[in-house]
């Protein structure tokens, strides 16, 4: 393995403008950190038309791998761990913008709890409002969903909690746990790989926490065709997983 503490892996697939401001905020949060210089930052170029431009790319601190044909999210991320391996992998899209603190709080909760394989963020919308605390399951076939979404967010709870799961779109992951799970499901076509690799995570005894200190900004299902691609991963993911997780939502 590298001597990088994190490598930081960021789909994307066109959003130049988006993703540069992603970049921005990213490298400002691992500064504050102390872990710029032992981080690599990995853009996955999706089969974006046209290309990311390499020379904007490299000049927001970045490195590229570029993806002639479309992959899915899981693949595209695990491509980039097996090029760019690290103690710690962050997971994260590309239309979320982190506050500076949250890299050095989760970096801090997973040194301070040894048998933390996972750590999420508390994201936001643009209006204030929730996005993300926490992935909480519901009966039959609810599944998974975001605890207190668009609640607003100086009215909830700042409390470190541990869950089930918690969102991919910033998903902080030990290296050791990363290698034992082989990385995300690629039977996922898009959407749910997060919360099938956090199940999956907690049979091996990991357990799985979300930082509460900041807010980071995340605007959400961006990339186009999205929401199409969530059905079947839905349909995969209850067909694999209903009734062996408990329903605490």
């Amino acid at each position: 393995m590298s001597s990088n503490q994190v490598t930081v892996i960021i789909p994307s697939r066109g959003m130049l403008p988006m993703l540069e401001q992603c970049l921005d905020s990213l490298g400002k949060s691992l500064g504050t950190a102390g872990v710029r210089e032992q981080s690599t930052v990995a853009v996955v170029d999706n089969a974006s038309h046209p290309p990311l431009p390499p020379k904007r790319i490299a000049a927001a601190g970045a490195e590229l791998l570029r993806l002639d044909a479309h992959h899915s999210f899981a693949q595209a991320n695990n491509l980039a761990a097996r090029r760019w391996p690290a103690a710690y992998y962050l997971l994260l899209n590309n239309d979320l913008f982190l506050q500076p603190r949250t890299m050095g709080e989760m970096l801090g909760l997973m040194e301070r709890i040894p048998q933390a394989g996972i750590c999420g963020a508390r994201l936001v919308f643009p209006d204030g409002s929730l996005q993300h605390v926490g992935v909480v399951f519901g009966p039959g076939a609810q599944g998974p969903y975001h605890l207190l979404r668009t609640e607003p967010s100086h009215l909830m709870p700042r409390v470190e909690r541990e869950f089930q799961a918690v969102t991919g779109a910033c998903m902080l992951i030990r290296h050791e746990l990363w290698q034992t799970l082989d990385g995300l499901d690629q039977d996922y076509p898009f959407g749910l790989e997060d919360i099938d690799f956090c199940l999956r995570a907690r049979q091996e005894g990991w357990r799985i926490f979300c930082c509460q200190g900041s807010e980071s900004l995340h605007f959400e299902s961006m990339t186009p065709g999205r929401v199409k691609m969530d059905v079947s991963s839905r349909k995969l993911f209850l067909s694999r997983w209903q009734g062996r997780y408990t329903i605490d939502g």
